[in-house]
């Protein structure tokens, strides 16, 4: 069963969310509650004033006036939340209704091309049987000229990519499709766990953990609320450990390494050495 995985962000979102609807609709019951007291107060205030108006004295009137305006009172609290929850709900549940809706609308525009759904269908398809065949190279180009036909069609070009790493073992080919595909314009879950693999690609395959670092630190900034954000975060965290380690064997080796002297200093130092010796020990290294 698939895990769901919440970032910190839409954790958050999904707390406000929940304590909005919750509020809107504990305050409605409350306010609805009141008023039903309060109308219900008043009705029967009506009838004994017109039945029994002379039996009723000033106390039960101050009574029932105070009993009135306290009912008064709390429909307005009661009311007043109701108000702020619902305006609340309503502007969060707006903005993440026209965010989706966004998203719909440049997903529906960047997939759409010229080319009719059934020819787009079986030029790729060609591709996928060169691929099943074992004809990897030809696949690869098949799905490049799928491209040039459909230049919107991300997909194909990380078909290339997996061709590249999985099946020819091309790893710096395989990393430059992926820096090609994240060039463009799609979802940003998409985008995020693509630009992850290329991550793993640089790290694990062609020892490039700073530009790793750098992917990784676009993915947490600009792409925040997605769970690729989420992965790259702990990946920051642990390849800022590495690279600390790292960097602190190198500056102990290049301590502990003692300093050479040049060689002129050396033939100069040995040379004054031999001014105080006699003629023959100073020469007998020439023998």
């Amino acid at each position: 069963m698939a895990k769901l995985i919440l970032t910190r962000s839409q954790k958050i979102q999904a707390a406000v969310y929940t304590v909005l609807i919750l509020g809107t609709c504990i305050f409605g019951v409350l306010f609805k509650i009141n008023y039903d007291r309060y109308m219900d107060g008043n009705g029967s205030s009506a009838q004994s004033d017109v039945g029994i108006e002379e039996t009723v004295d000033e106390k039960t009137h101050a009574g029932m006036d105070s009993r009135a305006a306290g009912q008064m009172r709390y429909l307005f609290i009661y009311g007043g939340f109701l108000v702020a929850f619902s305006i609340a709900l309503g502007l969060t549940g707006g903005r993440w209704l026209s965010s989706v809706l966004a998203q719909k609308v440049v997903d529906t525009l960047h997939s759409s091309d010229d080319a009719t759904p059934f020819l787009k269908k079986a030029d790729y398809e060609k591709a996928e049987e060169a691929w099943t065949r074992g004809d990897f190279l030809v696949a690869i180009e098949l799905f490049r000229e799928y491209l040039v036909e459909n230049p919107n069609e991300v997909h194909a070009s990380l078909r290339i990519a997996e061709i590249y790493e999985k099946d020819i073992g091309n790893y710096l080919a395989s990393a430059l499709e992926y820096e090609e595909a994240i060039k463009h314009r799609l979802p940003d879950e998409q985008w995020g766990w693509t630009a992850i693999h290329l991550c793993n690609l640089y790290i694990s395959k062609l020892n490039r953990p700073a530009d790793a670092l750098q992917l990784m630190k676009r993915i947490a900034q600009e792409y925040e609320f997605t769970a690729a954000a989420a992965k790259a975060r702990q990946h920051l965290e642990r390849l800022g450990e590495t690279l600390e380690e790292k960097q602190e064997l190198l500056k102990e080796a290049s301590e502990e390494e003692p300093r050479k002297e040049p060689a002129s200093e050396t033939k100069k130092k040995k040379r004054k050495s031999n001014r105080n010796l006699p003629a023959s020990e100073q020469f007998r290294d020439l023998d």
